[in-house]
């Protein structure tokens, strides 16, 4: 049969159109959108579960300020509540985390506060579904999971829409945190795209109708269209999956950095308290009074046990302490610590008179030394006091005894040494060669003094007509 050439023409450059077209429609209607529509939903469902793991990790912080015993249970579960009840994502900043735990009670719901504390093992939903149920078996079987269930839109109590949760359990509270997307978003989005698509559709069959009208005049023209509709549907698509992509990591990066600051914050803490118990521990072990002072107000703001033992604590001025006045020290008797190290910024070692806590006076070897602030000025004193009464009393005795020994030795002189004597007449040589007498010599180099007198023999042998006159 003979076709005209017009009509071959008309069916050369219509044919291909409409394959196209047809070609177009099955694969954006029956490969791409189902396709994005499961890509779509994984996303979703992969943004849901960063999102609780991210909600998770604060009842993990607040669980380890319990262990380390800065919180009781319950202020760490309030404080965990009240945190994770404030959390708000998505578009319109209404979508939410709710906690219940394993019986199942509803712990914490932000629009739901109606169900907060009642058990929710008879609660279904508007097809029968046990959905709080689902989550403690999911829960129990993997520790966490997705649910699907029908349940109010957002704040919205009056409308009842499908939605798919993510639930993760927290085994040290017994408590199961979860957040949810509403298929209907799913929807309107794939809904949107196929709208999209359906225009872009009539689009084209538009232009393959000029195109028809037009014949092969306008056949070149009519493939560029063709051509740049279908780049146009590329470039959209790609867009879309950079969108999901971009989204996706920012919050994967979200979470990470929500991890590391948890992480730092953490470790922040603990090395602050090792360094005040370390600090403590120093400051305790300390035997004597040891004690910080404001030097603006006088007031002692961190002292030791041994100088709460003495009297010496918080909440009261350094001079009052130490020498039981009113008024702080005016420096003219004594040189006040305070006083010196505020004018110079420097150290200082002196002695002072002290009252104990009886009223005792007790000589007390001060140490002071600055503290400084970030503008060098002198704010703060380190003060310690040593009790040297005893050795300040030793010292007196000891100046005492080698006074008196002094005076003794003064009085004392003593002969020592070879005494060159004469052996028939007793006299003794001295140092300048002369003989003197023995109890010349003895006298002159001692404090012996002489008195003479004769003994029985040496009576008999000088006065013989004594002894005879005596009677023998």
């Amino acid at each position: 049969m003979w076709v005209s050439p017009d009509r071959r023409e008309y069916v050369k450059v219509v044919l291909p159109a409409v394959a196209a077209v047809l070609l177009f429609v099955v694969a954006m209607f029956g490969v791409f959108l189902p396709n994005y529509q499961r890509s779509l939903l994984d996303d979703k469902k992969e943004m849901i579960r960063e999102l609780t793991i991210t909600a998770w990790n604060v009842l993990a912080l607040m669980e380890q300020k319990e262990a380390r015993g800065e919180l009781d249970r319950p202020a760490a579960q309030q404080a965990a509540m009240e945190q994770i009840r404030q959390l708000r994502y998505g578009d319109e900043g209404k979508d939410y985390f709710w906690i219940n735990d394993m019986r199942p009670v509803m712990i914490m719901h932000p629009y739901r506060t109606d169900l907060e504390g009642q058990d929710l093992s008879g609660f279904v939903d508007p097809a029968g579904g046990h959905l709080f149920l689902d989550f403690v078996e999911t829960v129990k079987k993997a520790d966490e999971g997705y649910v699907q269930y029908l349940w109010q839109w957002k704040d919205d109590s009056k409308k009842i829409v499908p939605k798919l949760s993510f639930v993760k359990g927290f085994a040290p509270w017994g408590w199961i945190i979860g957040t949810g997307i509403y298929l209907e978003d799913v929807r309107q989005e794939i809904h949107g795209l196929t709208r999209k698509l359906l225009l872009s559709t009539l689009g084209i069959l538009v232009l393959v109708g000029m195109l028809t009208v037009l014949l092969v005049s306008q056949a070149l023209k009519a493939a560029q269209l063709r051509r740049r509709a279908e780049q146009d549907l590329r470039d959209h698509q790609a867009h879309l999956e950079n969108l999901v992509l971009a989204r996706t990591s920012d919050l994967k990066q979200v979470n990470e950095k929500l991890a590391d600051e948890v992480a730092e914050r953490v470790q922040a803490e603990e090395a602050v308290r090792r360094q005040n118990t370390f600090l403590h521990t120093v400051i305790e072990s300390l035997p004597y009074p040891f004690f910080v002072v404001n030097t603006r107000t006088h007031g002692i703001i961190l002292a030791n046990s041994a100088a709460a033992r003495q009297g010496q604590g918080e909440d009261v001025t350094c001079h009052a302490l130490t020498h039981g006045q009113d008024q702080p020290c005016d420096g003219i008797d004594y040189t006040c610590p305070l006083q010196f190290v505020t004018q110079t910024g420097k150290s200082m070692i002196c002695e002072h008179v002290h009252l104990d806590e009886a009223g005792r006076e007790q000589i007390m070897e001060v140490h002071a030394a600055p503290i400084f602030d970030d503008d060098g000025q002198v704010v703060q004193m380190i003060e310690y006091a040593i009790d040297i009464t005893d050795r300040k009393r030793v010292e007196e005795e000891r100046e005492e005894l080698i006074v008196d020994l002094r005076a003794a030795l003064a009085q004392i002189k003593t002969l020592r040494g070879i005494l060159p004597i004469c052996s028939f007449c007793k006299q003794i040589r001295d140092d300048k060669g002369y003989w003197n007498q023995l109890e010349q010599y003895v006298t002159e180099h001692s404090g012996a003094e002489f008195s003479h007198g004769i003994c029985p023999k040496c009576l008999k042998e000088h006065y013989p007509e004594f002894v005879e006159k005596n009677g023998g």
